[in-house]
């Protein structure tokens, strides 16, 4: 395992996933931050900032909210996708994001 990415449920329900170099070589940090923006653009969210400014991690927190719990047990290739972008954009070798606090 080269990097890791945990996720945290709504319910709690904790998930570890390991990435290698191979899964991550999809994004560059620039990449992965236009691909995180575009999928929250797609999945028609909005900004919870009443100011309207986005941030990058509400988008990756909105954007983990927006799937489904099933879809992270087993591991559904679009969210495996996702969590790559995630861990390039933030320029991490490990990150957690976690729905249950809404915060990575």
């Amino acid at each position: 395992m080269d990097h890791q990415v945990s996720v945290v449920l709504k319910n709690g329900e904790r998930y570890a996933f390991p990435l290698g170099a191979e899964d991550l070589a999809a994004f560059d940090p620039a990449g992965a931050r236009r691909w995180i923006g575009e999928a929250f653009h797609a999945a028609e969210l909005e900004t919870p900032n009443p100011v309207g400014k986005l941030l990058l991690v509400d988008q990756i927190l909105m954007l983990a909210l927006n799937f489904k719990p099933a879809e992270y047990d087993p591991l559904h290739p679009e969210v495996k996708k996702f969590l790559c972008a995630a861990l390039q954009a933030m320029g991490r070798p490990s990150l957690t994001i976690d729905m249950a606090a809404y915060k990575l």
